[in-house]
């Protein structure tokens, strides 16, 4: 039996399970877009905003993405911290928070497939908003919520980033992983490597 047919039987062991889901998990980067026309410095302090209605999956999320961002030299503040709603808030409500925050630019991750046979192609240009209060809550009405499953899938998560000062979308990125759409938290440190270093990249953090 290989590596990932012996994770299903470790359910017992969370410590354990963990190790082995990250391994038999994969993630690649499979499409990106960053705005031509922004040229300004890199974002110094993210609010990170994870798209879920599951209140421990967006919090291991947010803390796992902030706690590698403030490891690459970037700060960062978990949403949940300043929006604790298990939804989506209006426009007022989250300028409060990224004024709270002290945030030049905010991360929106949504999912937005978990399927066993289906591929998702997305279009060149992502389809987010330019702006972002229109982003955050398009990122609220275009997730998906998985429902628990033991089964191997194709999870696909979007990324956006926006700049504060201007509320303008500065980056897209879309995501593939062969992983349990019910433990994809498990993965998040990959995932969040490959994001962060996409943005190291473009030198917009």
């Amino acid at each position: 039996m290989g590596e990932c047919g012996r994770g299903v039987l470790l359910k017992t062991l969370p410590a354990l399970m963990t190790l082995v889901l990250a391994a038999c998990a994969t993630t690649e980067l499979t499409k990106t877009w960053r705005s031509p026309e922004y040229t300004g410095p890199a974002l110094k302090k993210l609010l990170v905003v994870g798209v879920s209605r599951q209140p421990a999956v967006r919090r291991e999320f947010e803390d796992t993405f902030v706690k590698q961002l403030k490891a690459s030299g970037a700060a960062a503040v978990a949403s949940y911290t300043l929006i604790p709603e298990p939804g989506p808030v209006d426009a007022s409500r989250l300028a409060q928070a990224v004024k709270q925050a002290g945030a030049d630019g905010m991360l929106i991750t949504r999912l937005v497939l978990a399927d066993a046979d289906t591929q998702f192609t997305p279009a060149f240009r992502p389809t987010a908003a330019t702006e972002l209060p229109d982003g955050y809550s398009a990122a609220w009405s275009g997730y998906h919520e998985p429902a628990a499953s033991s089964q191997p899938e194709t999870v696909i998560l979007e990324t956006d980033l926006y700049g504060i000062g201007e509320s303008q979308h500065l980056w897209s990125g879309t995501t593939q992983t062969f992983a349990t759409a019910a433990h994809i938290q498990d993965d998040i440190q990959g995932f969040a490597r490959i994001i962060i270093g996409a943005l190291e990249k473009q030198k917009l953090i």
